[in-house]
């Protein structure tokens, strides 16, 4: 059998997002504070993938695990799921999520994976907004505009940070410490 390459993760896309999700579904609530320490609501994708980040922060926060159940059961006491509709999509998806999550194990690669994405979105997006100014702004605004913003730095620079430990912590002997503990 031969690895496609192109789609490592078949005909569907790699969503770290939702993997964390799913791995931070199948922590502690010990665990799962260590993985969310110094993360932000808007580290995850809008839509439903932020909204669960910022339920799973709440209810860690609160000191409980971010179990399935307890995400909607939040979500339903927040007054987020007005409709059958909107109860039954949130809590599929919460469930697919949890069915198909990464061990609790995982979870540093994916909170990387997560920050990485995030800044890949927050760059772009300032691109985006460089490329309009150039087109319309002002010759003394651009300079200003060239500068990116508190939260592409923050952001950047906790992804720098996570990188770092995955850095530090590559090598074999860092392996053949693990193995003898």
């Amino acid at each position: 059998m031969v690895t496609n390459l192109e789609k490592p993760y078949g005909e569907t896309e790699f969503d770290p997002v939702r993997a964390f999700l799913g791995c931070l579904m199948a922590c502690s609530a010990e665990r799962a504070r260590e993985l969310l320490a110094g993360m932000r609501p808007s580290d995850a994708d809008p839509g439903v993938r932020g909204v669960v980040f910022d339920l799973a922060v709440r209810v860690t926060g609160a000191g409980v695990a971010p179990g399935p159940q307890v995400l909607v059961a939040e979500a339903r006491r927040r007054g987020l799921l007005a409709t059958e509709d909107q109860a039954h999509g949130l809590a599929m998806w919460v469930f697919e999520t949890y069915q198909g999550a990464p061990w609790p194990e995982a979870g540093w690669v994916l909170r990387t994976h997560v920050l990485e994405t995030a800044y890949r979105r927050a760059v772009a997006e300032h691109a985006q907004r460089l490329a309009q100014a150039a087109e319309t702004a002002a010759t003394e605004q651009l300079p200003a505009l060239l500068e990116p913003s508190d939260e592409l730095v923050d952001l950047g620079q906790r992804l720098a940070t996570d990188l770092a430990r995955w850095q530090r912590d590559i090598g074999p002997d860092v392996i053949e410490h693990r193995r003898a503990a």
